[in-house]
């Protein structure tokens, strides 16, 4: 019976002793865990608080953009010539690039864009690895700006941003000498090497190409606090439109350099309109030029005074985002609307070389501006003749020059020899490059008897010589770098490297770099073998020679020269002027491709901008697009 009351006990002791144990250990481990859990809120807390704070703050806090201004050019009087102006984008935040839009919501913006949703996918994908926000569309009108605003709940995922947008005002007018903006990519960096933020415009060709380290600003940034949807609610901090708030993670942004152009807007303006009046009355005789050109300089600095391409295209295409069939319509012109002539197509020289041919045989001595040779049609030694088969009779220097006789100047070609033609061509400055600041210039060429040996592996004629002295044969240049042969002249003999950009403004209007005029070198020419071939130049203006029909009674003294280059089809048509002859101001070049003789295709145009220049004809009391006077010249 004891035994039997003593084993109940037992167990229930040991059932006793086993439930303490129990509670003893979960005890234990209540006291670990939350040891464990204390210290681990202490961490999160105090040793990586600010960490945790930062990653929330992200989740409501969000830090935009403020994309900056590029800097404006100005022509020589300070007129805008290419400036920016406020616009409204969409964007896609860069906190949602990892997606993609909602299909309802994709469809929804492209029916208000007028676009397709394929187009509004793509860019998506196309820019996800850009730095930034998407740019989904720029410069958008304010009824859609305000509709996505109005109906947010609609556009979750979007925003409207206010962006700049580079403008052109007047259009075509020297684009390819301006050039143009486009959309960084990932591949462009600034000039830190930094990667832009999306949507920022760099210069993409001309002016804004070259100097874009100056023209581009430096971005800044705006931060806002998104509710759980992520739409804006506050404006917590950073800068927003002009306005600084009390946050230190913003900054503002900071527009870029502006820029002072040697460019005279009315004489661009009026050498533009002169080219494409040219173009029509040739259109009307059955003349289609593929091409024209026109540059002004100052022979005195070599400041561009203006430059024209024809045909042009409008660079505000691409400033608002050039669509695939404008630029379809750009690219596939088979004139090549892109290409600066002036500086990046060659062509023969034609008469406007025998300046060259006719100073090396005086300088060297081989003829005397009075001796007097007959012209009967031909040359006695190779049937070579004048362009129309005239027979000029005896001709001096002077003479053949005004005419622009073939047969005198081969002979001057044949009595200094291709070595020295080629030696004075190359000290003229041909067949190499003149400096200007803009990128895409050519070399062009030098006819010479090492170059036919190198390229064609041929021994060199007598005849090549004739048609080298005439400005045919190898012989290739840029209107420019004609140009710059006859400022040259005009100049004494001075050789100036020819610039666009006179001086970049820090943001206050002072200087932070001047581009003074530059003297590359003089013209190995004495004063009387100068003095000889401008005169022989004036005479070409006056009754009897090939410019007289339209200056023979200019009211300045005008020297120059006409040319024609043969081509396979119809021929290119130069002519260079400069004036006033006693004390030149003005370098005037103009080429016309396949439009016949330069003295008919050219010649017009050149009259037109020395008009606009000197402020004659129906310039004598020009005005602007305002109705203001126009500035007269040196004011």
């Amino acid at each position: 019976m004891v035994m039997k009351r003593r084993v109940p006990g037992i167990l229930e002791n040991l059932l006793k002793n086993k439930e303490e144990t129990r509670y003893a250990n979960l005890a234990y481990v209540s006291i670990v865990l939350l040891t464990i859990l204390s210290f681990r809120l202490f961490f999160m807390q105090i040793i990586e608080g600010s960490y945790y704070k930062q990653e929330a703050d992200g989740n409501r806090i969000r830090t935009l953009p403020i994309i900056a201004s590029r800097g404006v050019m100005y022509d020589r009087n300070g007129i805008l010539m290419v400036g920016s102006r406020a616009s409204y984008g969409i964007t896609m935040p860069v906190d949602r690039k990892k997606n993609s839009l909602p299909e309802t919501e994709l469809r929804n913006l492209a029916n208000l864009l007028k676009t397709s949703p394929a187009m509004l996918q793509k860019k998506i994908e196309d820019n996800k690895a850009i730095f930034g926000a998407i740019y989904l569309a720029k410069d958008i009108s304010l009824d859609v700006a305000t509709e996505i605003e109005e109906k947010k709940n609609d556009y979750p995922d979007i925003e409207v941003e206010v962006q700049p947008v580079r403008v052109y005002p007047f259009g075509n007018a020297g684009a390819q000498m301006l050039g143009y903006v486009g959309e960084a990519g990932p591949e462009d960096v600034d000039k830190n090497g930094r990667p832009y933020a999306s949507s920022t415009l760099i210069g993409r060709a001309g002016l804004e190409w070259q100097y874009n380290q100056y023209l581009e600003g430096t971005n800044g940034s705006k931060v806002i606090e998104v509710n759980a949807a992520g739409q804006p609610v506050n404006y917590t901090g950073g800068f927003f439109s002009g306005r600084q708030k009390n946050n230190p993670g913003g900054a503002p942004a900071i527009s870029g350099n502006n820029i002072r152009l040697t460019v005279d807007s009315a004489l661009q303006r009026a050498a533009e309109n002169a080219v494409e009046a040219q173009v029509n009355i040739l259109h009307g005789m059955g003349i289609f030029p593929t091409g024209a050109s026109v540059v002004a300089v100052d022979p005195n600095s070599g400041a561009i005074l203006a430059m024209v391409s024809w045909p042009s295209f409008d660079p505000n295409q691409f400033s608002r985002g050039i669509s695939s069939e404008e630029w379809d319509k750009i690219i596939n012109n088979k004139n090549h609307p892109l290409q600066n002539r002036n500086i990046s197509s060659m062509y023969p020289p034609g008469s406007t070389f025998k300046v060259i041919t006719g100073a090396t045989a005086l300088e060297a001595k081989m003829v005397t501006p009075e001796e007097k040779i007959f012209d009967n049609g031909r040359h006695w030694l190779i049937d070579k003749r004048n362009s129309e088969g005239e027979a000029f009779g005896w001709v001096d220097f002077y003479d053949a020059m005004a005419k622009s006789d073939n047969v005198y100047f081969y002979e001057m070609g044949r009595r200094v020899g291709i070595d020295r033609l080629a030696a004075m061509s190359r000290d003229f400055g041909l067949g190499q490059l003149t400096g200007i600041d803009l990128t895409g210039e050519v070399e062009g060429n030098v006819a010479s008897e090492e170059y036919k040996k190198k390229i064609f592996g041929q021994d060199w004629y007598l005849g090549e010589t004739f048609d080298a002295a005439i400005g045919q044969s190898f012989t290739l240049t840029t209107p420019l770098q004609m140009a710059m042969v006859y400022s040259a002249l005009a100049n004494g003999g001075f050789k100036y490297q020819p610039y666009l950009v006179s001086r970049v403004d820090h943001l206050d209007g002072t200087p932070k770099k001047i581009f003074s005029p530059k003297r590359i070198g003089s013209l190995p020419l004495s004063k009387a073998t100068m003095d000889v071939v401008c005169e022989a130049l004036r005479r070409v203006m006056q009754k009897g020679g090939t410019g007289g029909n339209l200056f023979e009674n200019y009211p300045i003294s005008i020297a120059g020269k006409s040319g024609t280059a043969e081509t396979n089809g119809l021929d290119n048509g130069w002519f260079i002027a400069y004036g006033p002859f006693e004390k030149p101001e003005i370098v005037i070049a103009c080429m016309f491709e396949h439009a016949g003789f330069g003295a008919d295709s050219a010649a017009p145009v050149v009259k037109k901008v020395m008009d606009a220049y000197f402020h004659f004809g129906e310039y004598a009391f020009a005005k602007d697009r305002s109705g203001a006077v126009l500035r007269k010249k040196g004011n």
